[in-house]
């Protein structure tokens, strides 16, 4: 079992360098060995959805739920997809299964936020920033993504507050000084 958390962490690493055919093959090799193991068919979906073949991705992490139907993260990875893929009746339905199976993963409350902002759900939207928020205080993108919402709305205050916490938290991240420049 250590080795195959070794071969696994090599996959990432491999991935997280942007080799993403390398991290494909590596990764289907891992599958062919270990089809039980669940993370191996997210991994491949998260790595074919960053190659934008969304059609495969969503088989795989399909091929995930079949092998382990309470996966939470593996539905609000399927939701991304089907968001880039204009399909958002689809993806709420996923990031919503996501959080029903385990609500405490702040992704999905943050992911079905920015669904709820591009459909100017703008109350739900907050809604879901804060529940990311709550569940992991150190999650910046929900608190850039709670600060970019407050602007929209014309709330400056409360936007200004968001971003010099998404700041706080990540200091390196342009995006929320720029958007901070600008409130």
């Amino acid at each position: 079992m250590e080795n195959l958390r070794h071969k696994i962490e090599e996959v990432v690493a491999v991935y997280k360098s942007k080799n993403y055919t390398k991290a494909e093959s590596m990764c289907k090799n891992l599958l062919e060995t270990n089809p039980e193991i669940a993370f191996l068919y997210n991994l491949m979906g998260i790595i074919l959805a960053d190659q934008k073949k969304f059609d495969l991705a969503i088989d795989y992490y399909n091929k995930c739920i079949s092998v382990d139907p309470k996966f939470a993260h593996t539905y609000s990875n399927m939701g991304n997809v089907y968001k880039v893929k204009n399909n958002l009746d689809k993806a709420e339905e996923c990031y919503l299964k996501s959080i029903k199976i385990n609500g405490k993963i702040s992704e999905p409350h943050n992911n079905l936020g920015n669904l709820f902002k591009l459909k100017n759900k703008y109350k739900e939207a907050l809604i879901s920033y804060k529940k990311a928020i709550e569940i992991d205080p150190n999650f910046f993108w929900a608190y850039y993504n709670l600060a970019t919402t407050y602007t929209s709305l014309g709330n400056y205050s409360d936007g200004e507050k968001a971003f010099e916490k998404t700041i706080k938290i990540n200091p390196y991240f342009s995006a929320a000084h720029r958007n901070l420049s600008r409130v």
